[in-house]
Order: C-alpha cells, then structure tokens, then sequence
C-alpha cells in the first residue's frame, strides 16, 4: 500500500494512515491544523502530568537555557541537579537516598540494573547479574529491557536481540494464572519468585523488578490481596535479590501518592521514575536507590560512570524541580486522588451498560479497561476483529485520545485501553472523558461481527 504521507520525511509508527497535525495544547485539550478539539484522556503515553500550555513551566525551560543548557555530569555537577535529587528524596518520605537524573524511563531501567550489578560486584558477588521480571509487563523498548519485560506481542519481532534472565506469572487477579480470586488466593504468583531464584541459581540473580500497576502491558493490574509486595521483598531479603520498583508510569503522584510502593508499605531498594516526573514538559527519567544499596558502592569502588550523553543535565533537574513544587504547591496529589475514585465510579457505571467491558481497575489516575466479547466467560475478542483499533479509531473521531493495547493476554488474545489524564483534571473533563467513551463504545459495540 502506497502511503499517504509518502511526500513527508518523518518515520511514523504507522505509514499508511494521516494523523493529525496538533498545533497546541491547552489544558487536557490538544487542537490539530483543522480547529478539531481532542481531549487527552492519556496524557499522551501517561507522560503529560501538568497538561498542556502551562507557561510557569515554559519560562523555567527558557530562564535555565539562558542560564546553562547543559554540562556533562562526568566532569561536574549544577545545583539544578542536585536540588531535583534532594526533592526526589523527600517525597520518596527519605527512602532515596541517591539518584541519578537520566532522559527517560528506559534508561532508568536500564540504569537500575546497572546499579544493582555494581552493588553485588562491591559487596563480593560478582556472579550476580540476572534480572528477574514477569510475564505480560513492561519496562522498555531496549533489548535489555525488553528482555526483562514479559509482553509478549512486544518482544516477538526482537526475539532474537533479547536474552533471557527468567520470569514469573504476573499479578493479574481477572485471570489468576492460577485460577484463584482474591479470596481464595494464597500469592502463588509471588511465591513463583523463590522458585525461579532457585531455577536460575541464586548466586546468578541479581534483581527482580515490577510494576506496582501494570501500565499499557496489562492496563491497571495489580496484586488485590494484601502481602504480595512483602512476600516479594521476603523471598528476595532471602537470596540477597534486589528489589526495583519500576515507577516509571506510577511515579510522582499518578496513585494518588508520591509513589505507589508507598501505598503497598513496602519498602524497595530501587526505584524507576520517568514520564510524570517533568510533568510532560522535558524528556526526563530517574533512577534512586535506598542508603543500603548506595553505601555499599560508596564504601568499595565509589563509582558509577554508566549512562546517556543527557544524563544529569541542568535542564532536567530544573523541569523536576518545577514539577514536585507545582504539585504541592496546587495540591495536585489530593486532586489525583479524588478525580481517580470519581473517575472510577463513573467508569464502572459505564460497565454496567456495555456488554464489551469486562473489568475496570487500577488507582487514582491510572486507570485500565479490559474488553471482552462476554462478561461471563470473559472470552476475549478475535483479534482479527481488532476491537481496541476500533475503539481508538471512534474516540479519535469523537474528539478524544486514548492509550490501548492489543495481545495483552498471551501476544495475541486481549484488548484493553488505559486512562491516565493530566493531574490538574476537573470533574467536568472527566465527565466529557466518560460520555465520549460510552458514545464510542456503543458506535463500537453496534458494528456487525462484534458479538456474533
């Protein structure tokens, strides 16, 4: 197929359809070079934490260039960096106690291993270096972190780059791969973790990383019973197995608290942040780590010189800076949590009217949808059908962006969507954000085949 955008120069994700030109943004709104109004029910990839257009944040980025652009960590160090690092540490409530200011969150993953690699070196376990991650999750598109991921419709066409260090069942209550519900569970899914520490050799594994919600991987899920971050920290206290959180998509108040491992009272030895840490304004990630991972490098080699040529630039730290002290300063963490039950309510409402969702879940504003063809049997849909495709195709068409995914369930079978909306949201936005969906689902759930 020839592609209609074949007299342009950019490699799109997709050459054979248009998308818009967004000129502007305003809010939760993005409008295109035709005056269409789309709100962003996503904040693009859940990335866009302050909304768009805010101009205290356009003068922070112009003032800093003014200042300095940059300077390259190895050889120095700014105050910008060094104030973003000691807020981080303050919301983390003084769990990190170092970070490192990186371009985005796969690097911060990437950094994460790293990190735990020279901790086991220094602490006399050189052998130490896998990573343990689970299955249908997420943590980038590197092959490294591809690799630690378990999504399989992500990893099929780089199979052949990726390595493979072990993973465990997720967290996925709707379908227990275990057949358990949350009341009859015993957190096999957790337990899976001793096993496959000893599978691969406990003297081999360096880390297991999680989501503490699933971001697009699987839309929301997250362990419903009680203990299961505590069984993990547990079994990894056991064979010395560091625990990342990865916090890219949850990080810096999308749960409603600064972390979302806060909110499971457990306590890990790193955590990955990104998207909502420049509130949608500078690409920027981080990577912190408790006091018992950074002394023990501290008090033996006292180095770690891995990381991107951006890493720990001034306009980074300056953007972070800017954002943690605009959410307390607007108290945009109440606001998360008080939209996200709202928001909640308000989809599982939508629920009860259409035949096409099967379960809504997540916390605060990182909310999941997963569709299925019945609620009863929770059959998913054909994928040939390509229902989500639909579903972003009518919001489009009604004036809205969404996040979703296909092929959640196994690589093939699952189609979910993912709200994560600005943190600076009004009830009335999520209003419009509900009747766009419901509109669009019933021009969806209407087309022939779709239930036959």
């Amino acid at each position: 197929m020839t592609s209609v955008l074949q007299n342009q120069h950019v490699l799109y994700p997709q050459m054979n359809i248009e998308y818009p030109e967004i000129t502007k943004g305003d809010g939760v709104y993005l409008f295109d070079s035709n005056n269409n109004r789309y709100i962003d029910a996503a904040g693009g990839p859940v990335l866009c934490s302050l909304g768009y257009g805010l101009e205290e944040m356009g003068d922070i980025l112009r003032n800093q260039s003014n200042k300095l652009n940059f300077s390259y960590r190895m050889y120095s160090t700014t105050s910008e960096i060094i104030d973003a690092c000691a807020k981080i540490h303050h919301v983390s409530g003084n769990l990190l106690e170092k970070t490192m200011i990186v371009s985005g969150g796969t690097e911060a993953v990437e950094m994460a291993a790293k990190i735990a690699r020279t901790y086991h070196i220094d602490n006399g376990d050189p052998g130490k270096y896998k990573v343990i991650g689970r299955w249908i999750s997420y943590h980038g598109m590197s092959n490294s972190t591809l690799s630690w991921g378990g999504h399989l419709g992500r990893r099929k066409l780089w199979q052949p780059l990726l390595s493979e260090h072990g993973h465990i069942p997720p967290a996925y209550c709707y379908r227990c791969w275990y057949g358990k519900t949350p009341e009859s569970c015993s957190l096999d899914c957790a337990c899976a973790l001793e096993r496959e520490i000893q599978v691969q050799g406990p003297e081999t594994v360096s880390a297991f990383i999680a989501e503490p919600y699933s971001g697009n991987s699987l839309c929301g899920a997250h362990p419903q019973k009680p203990g299961y971050f505590q069984k993990i920290r547990e079994i990894c206290d056991k064979y010395n197995v560091l625990m990342i959180m990865d916090e890219v998509m949850t990080g810096v108040g999308r749960t409603g608290d600064w972390f979302a491992y806060q909110g499971y009272g457990v306590v890990p030895d790193i955590v990955t942040m990104g998207k909502a840490l420049g509130g949608g304004y500078f690409p920027v990630g981080g990577v912190g780590c408790s006091a018992k991972v950074s002394d023990v490098i501290e008090n033996n080699s006292a180095t770690f010189a891995p990381g991107f040529s951006w890493a720990g630039n001034p306009m980074a730290g300056a953007v972070i800076s800017a954002t943690i002290d605009y959410k307390i300063r607007h108290e945009l963490l109440e606001n998360v949590q008080s939209m996200g039950d709202y928001l909640m309510k308000e989809l599982r409402t939508l629920a009860s009217a259409h035949p096409s969702i099967g379960d809504v879940r997540g916390k605060g504003l990182l909310i999941g949808i997963e569709f299925v063809k019945s609620k009863e049997t929770k059959e998913p849909f054909d994928p040939a059908i390509q229902y989500q495709s639909l579903l972003v195709d009518a919001c489009k068409k009604n004036g809205m962006f969404i996040q979703s995914g296909s092929g959640n369930i196994d690589g093939i079978l699952g189609d979910m969507l993912l709200l994560g909306p600005a943190y600076t949201i009004r009830k009335s936005e999520i209003g419009e954000i509900v009747d766009k969906l419901d509109l669009s689902l019933s021009i969806v759930e209407k087309q022939p085949g779709i239930f036959d």
